[in-house]
């Protein structure tokens, strides 16, 4: 006899698929995801503010792409966290090969946006095409390649022909990165990496012989920053670059980077307790990405500053609970990897915006401008939400 819709109905919410999804829904992280939304959403107005105003008159259409990232992007934080990660990883070597091999395209067919060869136009008929900034991908990419391969290898990770291939494997995509130029984002994903091997079990006495080879490097370095004419760091660096660090150690009066810096300053302090009123940004030209702090200041003063700082702090924080309590070993450095990105992209950032470090075009995680950013941001708070989610079912996609 043929099944009426009711009895289909009730055999398809029956089904172990159908229960697997009301127990991925059950156990969602809410409060995680709403607060990734909150800040998101708070960006897109603080894009606005920051280029509808006499200012930046040419930029007055970013918020309004902004709203499309965010959508977007909110949509990859779902599939994110009701894919099991652990299927995702499955293919960390493809997911490496993706990510060098974007790197290395960038090189030959980048476009230039501002000063460096960073995006790939992907042509999208009628629309123009998307820039994407594969830089970017490489956050996300390294964070779930080097957890996985960890994972594998965590026996005979700390050996040192492991360890090596280790370090390589690192080290290729942030000199691809570095070659662009993008010191902000070689920056990041060597230091996540870094977050990726501690809490993977690299032991303490690797990292203090890393920190004893390191320092009389870093000392040189410093030595020749100091230099009226540097020797070599000014070749390792770039021009650009080293303009943004020239400026901050030896700053010169009524040039570009110089008011930069200090018109941000006057946002900040202009604002002082609860800020001047949204809108009123009166200072910061170009603030849609890298000064969006400063925009923030300016209208919000340290109320809002200190409120945006909470919910970031928050989003970390969780990262960091579900990375402790969190199943296995893989999981636990991706979400350990997700929370120092944030932590470190949100410090520099914030430390520019007060001249406390030089420029290096440190975006302000779902704050600042930029699709591929939102995009890599929200993916991976899903795979924290994923990770998070505990193991006592089954996750109805991508099953063990």
């Amino acid at each position: 006899m043929e099944k009426t819709v009711k009895q289909k109905l009730l055999i398809l919410l029956k089904s172990d698929a159908a229960k697997n999804i009301f127990f991925r829904v059950r156990r969602f992280d809410y409060a995680l995801a709403a607060a990734t939304l909150a800040l998101s959403i708070f960006g897109v107005l603080m894009i606005h503010s920051a280029t509808n105003t006499g200012l930046a008159p040419w930029y007055s259409d970013l918020h309004a792409n902004q709203r499309f990232y965010v959508i977007s992007g909110f949509v990859l934080l779902l599939v994110a966290s009701f894919v099991d990660y652990r299927f995702i990883t499955r293919f960390y070597l493809l997911i490496y090969g993706l990510c060098i091999g974007l790197l290395v395209l960038v090189l030959f067919v980048g476009t230039e946006q501002t000063t460096a060869d960073r995006w790939i136009l992907v042509p999208i008929p009628g629309t123009g095409g998307v820039s994407l900034q594969p830089s970017e991908f490489a956050k996300i990419f390294m964070i779930i390649s080097l957890s996985k391969f960890i994972e594998i290898k965590k026996e005979s990770f700390n050996k040192i022909l492991y360890l090596l291939l280790t370090l390589a494997a690192t080290a290729l995509p942030v000199a691809l990165i570095l070659r662009q130029p993008s010191l902000s984002a070689g920056l990041v994903v060597a230091v996540t990496s870094f977050f990726v091997l501690f809490v993977g079990g690299l032991y303490y006495r690797t990292i203090l012989i890393g920190a004893f080879l390191a320092a009389p490097v870093a000392v040189a370095a410093w030595l020749d920053m100091r230099r009226a004419e540097p020797l070599f760091i000014k070749d390792l660096l770039g021009t650009y670059q080293w303009q943004r660090i020239e400026t901050y150690l030896r700053p010169v009066a009524g040039s570009d980077d110089v008011l930069q810096v200090e018109q941000s300053l006057y946002a900040i302090g202009s604002g002082g307790l609860f800020g001047k009123g949204f809108g009123n940004n009166g200072f910061v030209i170009h603030g849609h990405n890298d000064f969006i702090f400063a925009v923030t200041a300016e209208q919000f003063g340290f109320a809002g500053c200190a409120a945006v700082l909470g919910v970031v702090a928050f989003i970390i924080i969780k990262c960091v609970f579900v990375a402790i309590r969190a199943d296995d070993l893989q999981g636990r450095m991706i979400a350990a990897g997700v929370a120092g990105m944030l932590l470190f992209e949100t410090f520099v950032n914030v430390s520019v915006s007060t001249v406390i470090l030089p420029n290096t075009g440190m975006p302000f995680p779902f704050l600042s401008y930029g699709g591929t950013a939102m995009w890599v941001h929200m993916f991976a708070v899903g795979m924290v939400i994923n990770i998070g989610v505990p193991r006592e079912k089954p996750m109805f996609a991508g099953d063990g």
